[in-house]
């Protein structure tokens, strides 16, 4: 576990935090910018000098009253948005720059070059590169300094949406993998989904909320562009349309068909579904530009933001799936507990 009681002032900047940080899985630190959520991950890392507090990593006091261990005696590897890559340097050196000579490694050069795809890249120079591969490499290099700990700064922003995917996929392979915890730091909300077991919610220097992703859901969805809801889905054995960039999926029994992201499909997918984008229908509409409507039962409903509105709760194959609907549509449909419904969204809109 990653205990974490802390005081830094940057100007009129507060920020103080009493946390303790799973040290399993990937954990989202999830906030609007300036929130104090790069401040709080550098504090960590040590590399900010004017904490205040304690910091300890299963057991291990990395800051307390009487002293401050090193950054590069904390075993973790920090990578930011930027790649900070020695430009200097081919691909292979930049990665083997922090590789430990004297002892024994757990993670190889091999494993992180297969994992990452790396193999046409090792010979190349950081300025030929994309920022997608030079993140990569960053990546690479992180993980070849054998860390316990992994703390990510924003790594997907400014990459386009293929890289970001592609990114994201390597994350989760890597903590899968290696079984690495990663602390995550991120003002978008999509990441978070697609990355987090654990969210840590920030607002003005301060956690105010945290908790697994699911217990997050509602949270997210007040810091976010509104209701939302997030399921799990398993890889279909049935037609793909590859042509299209389509790709099937099972939401318990029922098929969805969702666009492809990355340049492999996973086994499992993790989508993020807009209440806004969510209609619903007493019956199967058979001639509909919906791609996914997916047989649902009403669980209750929720206010809204505007007073027109109504969050209606569906539970789908065991998961929660919100819809954002009119209050006028919800007494014209009388919408009821208990009562089927078909839940309709255009594949465009799972991200």
């Amino acid at each position: 576990m990653l205990d974490v009681s802390v005081k830094v002032s940057q100007g009129s900047f507060q920020l103080a935090i009493e946390q303790q940080f799973s040290d399993t899985g990937v954990t989202a630190i999830f906030g609007p910018s300036g929130c104090g959520k790069s401040t709080l991950l550098k504090t960590i890392a040590g590399v900010l000098n004017k904490a205040k507090g304690h910091v300890t990593w299963r057991g291990q006091h990395w800051l307390n009253d009487s002293k401050t261990l090193k950054p590069e005696h904390r075993r973790l590897a920090l990578v930011f948005q930027k790649a900070h890559l020695f430009e200097t340097q081919t691909v292979r050196q930049n990665l083997l720059y922090g590789f430990p000579k004297n002892r024994k490694a757990a993670i190889s050069e091999q494993d992180v070059v297969a994992m990452l795809s790396l193999q046409d890249l090792l010979d190349r120079m950081p300025s030929q590169l994309s920022g997608g591969q030079q993140q990569r490499v960053a990546l690479g290099r992180a993980l070849l300094s054998q860390p316990e700990l992994l703390l990510l700064d924003e790594p997907m922003n400014g990459l386009d949406n293929k890289a970001k995917c592609d990114i994201m996929r390597y994350l989760k392979q890597i903590q899968q993998r290696f079984n690495l915890p990663i602390i995550v730091v991120t003002h978008h909300v999509d990441e978070v989904v697609q990355l987090a077991d654990h969210v840590v919610l920030m607002e003005q220097g301060k956690v105010v909320s945290s908790g697994t992703l699911q217990e997050q859901v509602a949270q997210l969805s007040g810091h976010s562009e509104g209701p939302l809801s997030v399921l799990d889905v398993s890889e279909s054995f049935a037609d793909a349309s590859p042509a299209q960039a389509m790709s099937t999926w099972m939401l318990g029994d029922q098929t969805l068909t969702l666009p492809q992201v990355g340049e492999t499909i996973e086994s499992t997918r993790r989508l993020l579904v807009w209440a806004r984008d969510v209609s619903i229908a007493i019956h199967f509409i058979k001639s509909t530009s919906l791609t996914n409507q997916v047989k649902a039962q009403v669980q209750g409903f929720e206010s809204a933001e505007h007073s027109a509105e109504v969050i209606v709760l569906l539970e789908v194959a065991g998961q929660k799936l919100r819809a954002l609907i009119t209050k006028a549509s919800a007494e014209r449909l009388d919408l009821q507990p208990g009562q089927w419904v078909y839940a309709s969204f255009k594949a465009a809109a799972m991200h």
